[in-house]
């Protein structure tokens, strides 16, 4: 896992060096696994810990660690008008949980320079503010998130379900993959659009002229997802993370993150959109 110290301190305050927060990752569990650049620390994820996959999941344990005070973001649009625009319909029992919001009348630039720094630090290209938000929420959080441009759509739904025969999608790298049956796919007008937690397509991706996107935030059966990832041979973020077990609730925290990030820092309106979900949580008996 990749993290760069001045994100980890947006959570917390640490006065230490970048060695000795080193070696207090070490003794966390999260071993230096290559020496250290400047202020940015590679750290060796062995375990089946989908929270060591998040900057806030290793600030929070490095607080626990050395005692001092950590502070999550602020999440402010928690409750939304509901306007259901794009109908979800499920017919795969790969998905868990699945939520859509609208965002309307944006602003498609760059992002502030807060943002494109840690994902400079952390590795991944600067692109427009939209998608370095779903990206930069994506590492902050560990949740995976997909923005589309309404206005590429021909229908107004999206029909998560299980690939055919033949089918393919050009992905957002302009790269055709053919598509082996069984794949989770998002699809629009019978189209593939997106591999379901693996990556997106082409044809509905946000671009400087887009002004009305729909969010999405999915939770979806990770065996499953990592089995098409491997088939297809498609190894990138969104994998990493969709891949290992994460919190259906993480869903909730991401879309809302994104949001808030959106409203700040392209405009626009947001609504509630459609949502599904098919995950009853178990509570731990004391």
């Amino acid at each position: 896992m990749i993290v760069p110290i001045r994100w980890i301190k947006d959570y917390l305050t640490t006065h230490k060096t970048p060695k000795e927060i080193a070696k207090s990752f070490t003794e966390i569990g999260l071993m230096l696994d290559r020496p250290i650049n400047g202020e940015v620390l590679d750290l060796e994820h062995r375990m089946d810990r989908a929270d060591w996959l998040s900057i806030l999941g290793c600030a929070r344990d490095f607080a626990a660690f050395e005692d001092i005070k950590f502070s999550e973001p602020e999440l402010k649009s928690t409750e939304l008008e509901k306007r259901t625009e794009l109908q979800i319909h499920v017919k795969s029992d790969k998905v868990n949980k699945f939520r859509t919001r609208i965002i309307k009348n944006i602003q498609v630039k760059e992002s502030p320079k807060f943002i494109q720094e840690r994902l400079i630090d952390y590795g991944l290209p600067v692109i427009n503010n939209i998608v370095d938000i779903t990206n930069f929420v994506m590492v902050e959080y560990g949740q995976p998130l997909h923005a589309q441009d309404i206005d590429k759509f021909e229908t107004k739904e999206i029909v998560l379900r299980d690939s055919e025969t033949g089918e393919s999608i050009q992905t957002l790298d302009g790269t055709t993959t053919k598509l082996v049956e069984g794949t989770l796919v998002l699809t629009e007008s019978k189209k593939p659009i997106c591999i379901g937690g693996i990556v997106g397509g082409l044809r509905t991706g946000v671009t400087e002229t887009t002004k009305d996107i729909i969010l999405d935030a999915g939770n979806y059966h990770q065996a499953s997802i990592r089995k098409a990832s491997r088939t297809l041979n498609i190894r990138n973020e969104t994998v990493s993370r969709s891949e290992k077990f994460l919190s259906p609730e993480l869903v909730d925290l991401a879309i809302i993150r994104a949001t808030d990030l959106i409203l700040e820092h392209a405009g626009g309106e947001a609504f509630e959109n459609d949502d599904y979900e098919n995950y009853q949580p178990t509570p731990k008996l004391s």
